[in-house]
């Protein structure tokens, strides 16, 4: 019986010996499988990351172009790129909850009887997850950047335009309030508001200015000195005679008026509106 109960002693210590055996290899290989699937996670987290900066600004810069580009096609071609590209970065985005799920439920069994076969399907499940989809969004920045830089592009050369046309616009010169003297010196608008009745009212000898002041509604000019800023033009609202005409006549509620008589005639006293818009 002594011998019985010692070799029954002798063979479950060999037994456990190899199942320590077995799952001390078991935990070993999912240890660098384990290392692996981290070593992936983390890159794949860059690359996804990287990707979802790239696509956010491309996203600021088609918003950031709205109206401020002559043709819309680079924006067209800009908005089918970030939808591609939402498209890859959601599946990738997926695949990275996917993986986070995967290890957290390969804990390795410390059972010893297992024999480390729970140890091992962990480890399969670790080595098997490819972040596929991941990998597939490391080229969205550069797809995304062609585009938004037609797109930058085109914003750039907007901007130059409205800036000529800045350079370029109309500016008139308010140098004086006065009246006749004022207007005979011919250098520049002049204020003629108490003239008219305290109706905001700049004036101009056509022969000395008039003639080029635009009355195209729409147009956008500057006035320095007296009045000084941005207006819009708003058209000519009266032609007066001053044979029959009166200061009543002259129409209020403007910000201000620009009078000149049209070919030199006080015939044909042209008032033009001007809102002011900065």
């Amino acid at each position: 019986m002594i011998v019985a109960a010692i070799t029954l002693v002798l063979v479950l210590a060999v037994i456990l010996v190899v199942r320590a055996v077995s799952l001390a290899a078991a935990q070993s290989e999912y240890d660098a499988a384990a290392a692996a699937f981290q070593s992936d996670q983390a890159a794949a987290v860059r690359t996804v990351t990287d990707g979802e900066t790239a696509l956010e600004d491309a996203i600021a810069t088609l918003a950031a172009s709205e109206g401020k580009v002559f043709t819309e096609q680079p924006r067209l071609e800009l908005a089918d790129a970030i939808d591609i590209a939402t498209t890859r970065l959601s599946a990738a985005a997926q695949e990275l909850t996917t993986a986070e799920s995967t290890a957290a439920s390969s804990a390795a069994s410390t059972t010893l009887f297992e024999m480390g076969v729970g140890v091992r399907d962990d480890a399969r499940a670790l080595s098997a997850f490819d972040f596929g989809a991941a990998n597939g969004v490391d080229g969205v920045a550069e797809d995304l950047a062609v585009p938004v830089a037609a797109v930058t592009a085109a914003m750039a050369e907007w901007q130059a335009e409205q800036d000529r046309i800045l350079r370029e616009r109309y500016t008139n010169n308010v140098h004086a309030t006065g009246w006749t003297p004022e207007l005979d010196q011919c250098i520049g608008s002049v204020d003629v508001t108490a003239h008219y009745q305290d109706v905001p009212t700049i004036a101009e000898h056509w022969s000395c200015g008039g003639k080029d002041f635009p009355d195209d509604a729409g147009t956008v000019i500057t006035l320095t000195g007296v009045h000084a800023g941005t207006y819009r033009v708003d058209g000519i609202v009266v032609m007066l005679n001053a044979d029959r005409d009166s200061t009543a006549d002259i129409p209020r509620g403007y910000d201000l008026l620009y009078q000149t008589c049209q070919n030199g005639q006080s015939s044909t006293m042209s008032f033009t509106a001007l809102t002011k818009i900065a």
